[in-house]
């Protein structure tokens, strides 16, 4: 009995110290809004506090962070985010638009950057695409452009899709390594542990640094680096009260495939202008998807770029590179 009573509390005390070394290389607490606000909050930032439906047609409030950068009376292009990341990834596009007379504006998606989440936990890209048509009502704006990375590129084809028509136009959408529509079934069966109370408040708290600049640099494609500026803004802003919980507890809003793939058809049969956009070394999601998107919406070959040796975050990896394939497709439009 001795014998067993020294294993099992040697066994016990190596367990302590293997948690303690876990906390200590793994932790990271979440960072306040107002921390953040001091260093993402820009001198053209703004909050707004969107009412949306959710498909029981009960109202939502959130709170939105946007970035309005140029004159009013400009044309406006609404540019939106993928996942983990925020608005500011699209600033340096921003600034050389409204240098060539563009008004732009960059949101912050539910539950990402600066902005808040819905109190029910759920989310999807109808949602999102609802919040931006709630600001652009309260902005009293009636014609945009849209585009945006990954899930925002799901987000403008969708909203393009709701939105356009006789009292709103959309003049062009630009998908940027987007999502392609899916049954947005949700998380994995066999990740759902994820969402136990006491798991997701324990794992939402380790992505330490490192952790993170390993999964973006196998984002960002051969002939781009990840800087140390971009990897901060990553980091911190993921860290925001209640960000990392979400992304591990959220549910998504069902929305049938066939019911995704008829609001994307209605880009073709309003005769929307669309451009594709893609690192040919995206992982997240292969370049193949790009002919998806060329086949559903019947576009032309110039209407699809491809982009040798950058991956998922072309606009981020080469501002400039890319940034000349969308003033050409704006001037055109």
């Amino acid at each position: 009995m001795r014998i067993l009573f020294k294993i099992t509390k040697l066994t016990l005390i190596i367990l302590s110290i293997l948690i303690l070394i876990l906390l200590v290389v793994f932790y990271r607490p979440d960072l306040s809004l107002k921390q953040l606000e001091d260093k993402y909050f820009t001198e053209f930032s703004h909050y707004y506090t969107a009412v949306i439906q959710d498909l029981d047609n009960q109202d939502l409030e959130i709170n939105i962070h946007y970035i309005d950068i140029g004159n009013e009376n400009d044309p406006v292009i609404v540019l939106l985010h993928g996942a983990f990341s925020s608005s500011h990834t699209f600033l340096p596009w921003a600034y050389e638009l409204e240098a060539l007379g563009y008004r732009i504006l960059l949101i912050d998606l539910p539950y990402h950057g600066l902005s808040s989440g819905f109190t029910d936990r759920v989310a999807s890209i109808r949602r999102s695409a609802a919040v931006v048509k709630n600001l652009l009502d309260f902005l009293e704006i009636q014609e945009i452009f849209i585009g945006g990375n990954s899930m925002g590129g799901g987000v403008s084809w969708m909203f393009a899709g709701l939105y356009h028509g006789d009292l709103f136009q959309v003049r062009g959408v630009i998908l940027i390594d987007a999502i392609f529509p899916n049954s947005q079934s949700g998380r994995p069966d066999r990740l759902s542990f994820l969402t136990h109370p006491f798991i997701s408040n324990i794992a939402s708290q380790m992505t330490p640094k490192f952790l993170l600049k390993w999964i973006l640099q196998g984002v960002y494609g051969s002939e781009s680096s990840l800087d140390q500026e971009t990897l901060m803004r990553y980091y911190e802003l993921l860290r925001k009260q209640g960000n990392r919980l979400a992304i591990l507890t959220n549910t998504q809003e069902t929305m049938e495939l066939d019911q995704q793939l008829l609001i994307l058809n209605r880009l073709q049969e309003e005769s929307i202008p669309v451009l594709i956009m893609w690192g040919e070394e995206d992982s997240w999601i292969l370049v193949s998807v790009a002919q998806l998107f060329k086949e559903q919406l019947n576009l032309p070959d110039e209407n699809i770029i491809i982009y040798t040796g950058l991956g998922h975050v072309p606009m981020e990896e080469d501002p400039m590179r890319t940034l000349i394939d969308l003033i050409s497709f704006l001037s055109s439009q």
